[in-house]
């Protein structure tokens, strides 16, 4: 006897009435009420029904680093993993919590599914949100963000809302498009940006970068790991930078920064311990290029974002932890 079309499973409940239609489950179990049974859901006991996304005939439960647990109850949804330890029962895993035996608010994740919302918004003289589109990433296969405006040497840059204390963020990037060299500046490159902060009273911007840059020096075409000091477009103190060995357009670029308070206990005080981790997922690294600026004049507290400057880039997620004691 062949299958039924309209019971593919054959658990005597029709497909379209079915909360599992291709995995048997006749009692229609659902723990969670999301519309999911639990036999077929990737996150049984916590509610994350199926959405619409862009690239699927039909809604799905989002599974961003596809390990099989839905991004909702991952406690690294950017990492696949086999286990979820969590030793501090901070709801952040082990794997990707940068203080593992601290306890930290709850941690901040963006898969990138949907394009940017009010809750992101563009700096002053930082472009339009109209740069930054939802767009599948190399290969067709992942949602993400891309800045899409090659017009030379400006910035591009995404903020979050809310003021954080310290810092850890994480992100992959792909460099699809590199302008002309402007023969003044070496900023050419994508980054995560952290520590945004308005700080006199001409208003201008400084924050950190973390992440790939075309020039070491001036248009000389040489990639590099990069972490940097920026006044706006200035590069403030001494730029850090480690010589990359393939070229870095089009290969996936995993991305750590940090950003840690020192001589000081209170927000907006003391100075900043800086961190940057680069590794190619793809090609060049097998381990990651690691820099420090320790320690940097100037507080850590700021906005977390994304930045390209004379390059378009897509983003893949955005993990980010304050790494600060929970209240």
């Amino acid at each position: 006897m062949g299958t039924d079309p309209n019971d593919v499973d054959g658990d005597g409940i029709p497909n379209d009435m079915d909360n599992c239609p291709t995995v048997a489950n006749a009692d229609q179990a659902d723990m969670d009420g999301d519309g999911v049974g639990d036999v077929c859901d990737n996150c049984p006991t916590v509610k994350n029904p199926p959405v619409a996304t862009m690239g699927y005939d039909h809604p799905i439960q989002r599974d961003h680093d596809g390990d099989g647990r839905g991004d909702e109850c991952d406690l690294c949804p950017h990492i696949a993993t086999t286990m979820d330890n969590d030793m501090d029962g901070d709801g952040i895993g082990d794997e990707c919590d940068p203080q593992p035996t601290v306890k930290n608010p709850p941690a901040y994740f963006n898969g990138f599914y949907d394009p940017p919302d009010a809750s992101w918004s563009v700096p002053r003289n930082a472009g339009t949100m109209a740069d930054w589109e939802l767009a599948a990433g190399p290969g067709g296969h992942t949602l993400g963000w891309r800045q899409k405006t090659l017009d030379g040497s400006h910035r591009h840059q995404l903020l979050l809302t809310g003021v954080k204390q310290q810092h850890y963020i994480d992100s992959v990037i792909v460099v699809d498009g590199i302008s002309p060299g402007d023969g003044d500046s070496n900023l050419r490159g994508a980054n995560v940006s952290y520590g945004f902060f308005p700080v006199n009273q001409d208003q201008n911007d400084v924050f950190y970068i973390c992440g790939m840059q075309r020039d070491t020096s001036k248009v000389d075409n040489n990639d590099a790991a990069d972490l940097t000091v920026l006044e706006d477009n200035t590069i403030q103190g001494t730029q850090k930078t480690a010589a990359w060995p393939v070229p870095a357009p089009n290969t996936r670029i995993h991305v750590v920064g940090q950003a840690l308070r020192v001589g000081s206990t209170q927000p907006q005080m003391g100075n900043t311990n800086l961190m940057c981790a680069v590794n190619g997922e793809t090609a060049g690294t097998t381990t990651p290029l690691m820099l420090s600026n320790n320690p940097v004049t100037g507080f850590p507290d700021g906005q977390i974002g994304l930045h390209t400057y004379g390059t378009t880039a897509w983003f893949d997620y955005v993990f980010y932890v304050e790494v600060i004691p929970a209240p």
